[in-house]
């Protein structure tokens, strides 16, 4: 290098120099500033537990087509009775097989759109799990919102109580 570049050329800093090792017969130079060396580890957070993410998956599966075929057996069950009735006499009452039928796919109806969500939003609530417990409480309203629409609480709750009770 030219003499006029090695002149411009910024000395070292002293923290970064490599420094020589002591003699043996030398003490150590303690007027050097020693780095603060932070010695913590880093925390790595575990991935989640698979089992857990299986079991929002088959929830989730569980909620996404059980109810829509849940309604589909509500509907087809329905239109056996009218079929049945539409077959007897004007004044006959519906067959009571025909009558347990529309029962029984009430029930699967409330336990897929209604109780799956809820229960899975209180469980992902119990196990801290903030996203899936959002995201079924937004499944429960889904699924509520219209099924109690079409339905009030109070005629619901009377089929019901006919159904299990006579």
């Amino acid at each position: 290098m030219s003499p006029k570049k090695r002149k411009r050329r910024k000395p070292g800093r002293p923290d970064t120099a490599q420094a020589s090792a002591p003699a043996q017969d030398q003490a150590p130079d303690t007027t050097a500033p020693k780095a603060n060396i932070s010695r913590t580890p880093v925390v790595v957070t575990d991935p989640p537990d698979r089992r857990i993410t299986a079991l929002w998956v088959a929830l989730t599966l569980l909620w996404l087509l059980g109810t829509p075929l849940a309604l589909a057996n509500l509907l087809f069950s329905f239109m056996d009775l009218q079929d049945t009735l539409l077959q007897a006499a004007p004044d006959a009452q519906p067959p009571p097989e025909s009558v347990d039928a529309i029962g029984n796919a009430l029930i699967w109806v409330l336990l897929l759109a209604l109780l799956v969500p809820a229960a899975s939003a209180v469980a992902a609530l119990f196990l801290k799990r903030r996203i899936a417990a959002i995201g079924f409480t937004a499944a429960f309203a889904v699924s509520a919102v219209p099924l109690l629409w079409a339905m009030p609480p109070a005629e619901l709750w009377d089929a019901l109580t006919t159904h299990l009770f006579g």
